[in-house]
C-alpha cells in the first residue's frame, strides 16, 4: 500500500511554484507590447520589461536567467518605464 501512495504521489507531483509564470506576464502571453490588458489593480498595458526565469541546460539545481518579456502594468508605471527609456537613449 505505501509503494502505491508513493507512485501516486510521484506522478501526480503539483508543478513547482517556481516554474509557473506570474500572472502580470500570464496576461501578455499572445499579445503586443501596448496592448490592453489586466493588471493586478484593474486595467493595464502590456509592457516590455525583463523577467527571471529557471534555466535547467546544465541540470538541477537551475541556474537563473534574465529574459526579454511583456508584463502587464498599470498605465503610470508603463508610462515611467517608456520615459526612463527614452532618458537613457539621450545619453
Amino acid at each position: 500500500m505505501s509503494r502505491l501512495l508513493l507512485t501516486l504521489a510521484v506522478v501526480f507531483a503539483p508543478v513547482a511554484l517556481a516554474d509557473l509564470i506570474p500572472p502580470s506576464e500570464a496576461e501578455c502571453r499572445q499579445k503586443k507590447a501596448g496592448d490592453a490588458c489586466r493588471a493586478d489593480l484593474g486595467e493595464g498595458v502590456c509592457t516590455a520589461a525583463k523577467c527571471s526565469r529557471n534555466d535547467y541546460s546544465e541540470g538541477p539545481p537551475p541556474k537563473q536567467k534574465v529574459v526579454d518579456c511583456l508584463k502587464c502594468l498599470p498605465p503610470a508605471a508603463a508610462d515611467a518605464g517608456v520615459a526612463a527609456k527614452k532618458a537613457k537613449a539621450k545619453k
